[in-house]
């Protein structure tokens, strides 16, 4: 019997190369770089993708129920039902046993090759297969053999510090190859737990496992594999929390499914992918429906959607205004102690907030019980996508990282009770398609930066939120004295820290909180973007602390015109906003026909809307324009916006010159903003029909 080399595996070299192609030359430096930054964690050497085995050449282990028969081999030794292999070489196992384990013990260098020739090996006691000391020990599941391996639900440990706490469990580097498929019954613990590297290259491997599916401590790498796990805890992790250059995991093909009661993939350090189809389910996958807060300009929630905190429905008669009413003497409240205000929190914040007990005493497991992680993919310091299909349906986070965050390619769809994209520090999408059918947040980032890629987000609450910055206190947001208190007290009212850039690409977002929400600046240069925002006057479909510059590219942000606002005058590209007297039903069609009777904008908004904000290349200074209502569009059409358009029928709203950088309009022509309730980027905000 003869096997040879592992056909149609991938390998990282060639991927340099696919990556440039998939995202073309002009955007191909990233990816390339991510991909290389791959390469030099993970490296495959003959032994890992190479399977041949001769018979007279290897050493044959048949395990009969209770008897184990072996070939004369002075380098194995049988202790009642333990097969113990003391130097490197090729083991075949073969047949099957309801309580026997294989442990590698090796004492010289080399590699020990467990050949898995149709075994089903189940212990009663403890891990079937240890690999204890072995220089490089490969599991080959041989071409056309199902294989399974199953231990306990309880251990019997001598020395449990020294001792497996998985199915297949190696204290050394393991590679898993082959092209048969491998059945692991993790009933203890783990199902597959290699402590240093863990790769697995082409095998088809079903995982079950009462707590961690796969662990590879120090590197996972997929190559290729296709792999499906059912696991209590998390699907795959890399745990090395102690070197900083360890606990990565690769991905580089194949195909990964997972339904993991906590994260479904989780890294101490960073995880890559660059190619393959991935399918996770985390923490039950996204709740039916999403509880969200209002945020009255940020930094408010905890009503629904729409209400302020006396329960009524927002209107334009009915809009708080100023601060609230503070007796001489006493002192304004802090954040959170307002009448009705609560700080604004994610779901699994407020969650986690009220089920904090008042003891500190807490026990290990109760703490664990109470922090759980229902993350899609986590990194503790970067998430790099390159490629590849990624079906995410999580409780918490489908994608995030403690750090920094890159998407640079790949077909990603996420579902959600959180935010779909998290990254505590910066964000970068730069190509790929994005899908959020469900989120509480869409995008979330210290700094976030968009300069090509299809994205489309449906949130509950914003679409796309920087965070960075200082969080002011809620009553510093309350009119010019607090502003005033808070600048003769020091207190800090902008920061510089993080921004949202947008330099490209295609911006589809459907919230009901703000749609694009920067805490501090936001700067678009290019690409399209379209806001479908909120309904309620709680929101708006624009909302920034600093200023939004406007130098090209297309905007269009239709939404509720209570808390709406335009962008900053200091912005180079003209842009209008458009306040109608009443709400404009999904589906209205708006028309901006320059003075020559040629489009510039075609849209129908997909939700309601009272106002528009509307900039493009096409709008000019000092020209005319006209805008009409409830034509008639054929064209080329992409969620709701038009282009090579022509029109018929329809109302004349208004026409007007545009006269400055930042217009407001209604009906009877320009009107003032006012600074309103909020200040900052708020309050610039056209006057209806008033």
């Amino acid at each position: 019997m003869r096997r040879g080399l592992i056909k149609g595996r991938v390998i990282l070299p060639f991927l340099i190369g696919m990556a440039i192609m998939i995202t073309g030359c002009s955007k191909s430096n990233e990816s390339v770089a991510i991909v290389e930054s791959a390469q030099s964690l993970v490296s495959y050497d003959k032994e890992d993708t190479y399977t041949e085995w001769n018979e007279q050449d290897a050493t044959t282990i048949t395990f009969n129920d209770q008897s184990i028969d072996i070939e004369d081999n002075n380098s194995v030794v049988i202790n009642d039902n333990t097969v113990e292999i003391h130097t490197s070489g090729t083991y075949v196992l073969e047949g099957s046993s309801r309580d026997s384990q294989v442990i590698v013990d090796a004492e010289d260098e080399g590699t020990v090759r467990l050949v898995l020739n149709g075994v089903s090996l189940e212990s009663t006691s403890t891990a079937p297969i240890f690999v204890k000391q072995a220089d490089k020990a490969v599991i080959t599941a041989e071409e056309g053999t199902s294989n399974t391996i199953t231990d306990p639900t309880e251990y019997v440990y001598e020395e449990e510090a020294d001792e497996p706490k998985a199915a297949i469990y190696s204290k050394d580097d393991l590679t898993i190859n082959g092209t048969g498929t491998l059945i692991v019954n993790g009933n203890y613990k783990d199902g597959i737990t290699g402590k240093d590297d863990l790769k697995i290259i082409e095998a088809t491997i079903e995982v079950t496992a009462e707590d961690d599916g796969i662990v590879g401590r120090d590197l996972f790498a997929m190559n290729d594999a296709f792999i499906t796990i059912d696991a209590g805890g998390d699907g795959v992790k890399s745990s090395n929390d102690t070197d900083e250059n360890k606990a990565n995991i690769v991905l580089e093909s194949g195909s990964l499914t997972i339904d993991a009661g906590s994260d479904g993939i989780q890294s101490e350090n960073t995880v890559t992918i660059v190619d393959g189809e991935y399918t996770i389910t985390a923490g039950g996958g996204s709740p039916e429906t999403i509880e969200a807060t209002t945020e009255f300009g940020g930094g408010f929630g905890g009503q629904g959607q729409g209400t302020m905190p006396n329960g009524q429905e927002f209107s334009e008669g009915n809009m708080p205004q100023g601060k609230p009413d503070v007796a001489e003497g006493e002192e304004p409240p802090e954040q959170g102690e307002m009448d009705g205000f609560e700080n604004r929190q994610p779901p699994e914040q407020a969650q986690e907030t009220e089920q904090a007990p008042n003891n500190t005493e807490e026990t290990e497991e109760t703490e664990e019980d109470e922090t759980t992680s229902t993350k899609g993919i986590k990194a503790e310091n970067k998430l790099d996508i390159v490629g590849g299909s990624l079906t995410i349906d999580t409780n918490d986070d489908a994608l995030h990282s403690n750090n920094n965050m890159v998407v640079a390619g790949g077909e990603i769809t996420l579902s959600t009770g959180d935010d779909a994209l998290h990254a505590d520090n910066e964000m970068t999408i730069s190509d790929g398609s994005i899908q959020v059918d469900k989120s509480y947040e869409g995008i979330e980032g210290k700094s976030i930066t968009v300069s090509g890629g299809d994205i489309h987000v449906t949130a509950e609450d914003d679409g796309i939120n920087v965070n960075g910055g200082t969080d002011q206190m809620a009553m510093q947001r309350f009119g010019e004295s607090q502003t005033e208190n808070a600048e003769e007290s020091g207190e800090e009212q902008e920061s510089d820290e993080g921004k949202l850039l947008i330099e490209g690409g295609s911006i589809y977002i459907d919230a009901n909180g703000d749609g694009l929400d920067s805490n501090t600046s936001a700067v678009m240069t290019g690409g399209t973007v379209l806001v479908y925002g909120p309904a309620n006057s709680g929101n708006g479909a624009l909302d920034y602390d600093q200023s939004f510059e406007i130098e090209g590219g297309t905007l269009i942000a239709a939404g509720s015109s209570g808390m709406a606002e335009g962008v900053s005058e200091s912005s180079k590209q003209s842009t209008f906003m458009m306040t109608f007297p009443e709400t404009l039903g999904a589906g209205t069609t708006v028309y901006v026909e320059g003075s020559n009777g040629e489009a510039v904008v075609a849209v129908a908004p997909e939700k309601a809307f009272q106002s528009i904000v509307i900039s493009s290349p096409d709008l000019k200074q000092d020209e005319s324009y006209t805008i009409y209502t409830n034509g008639e569009f054929s064209g080329d059409e992409v969620d709701g916006f038009y282009q090579n358009v022509t029109t018929e029928g329809g109302t004349k709203v208004l026409e007007f010159s545009l006269t400055s950088t930042m217009m407001y309009l209604n009906e009877s022509g320009e009107t003032e903003h006012s600074s309103g309730m909020f200040g900052g980027g708020r309050g610039q905000q056209g006057q209806g029909g008033s």
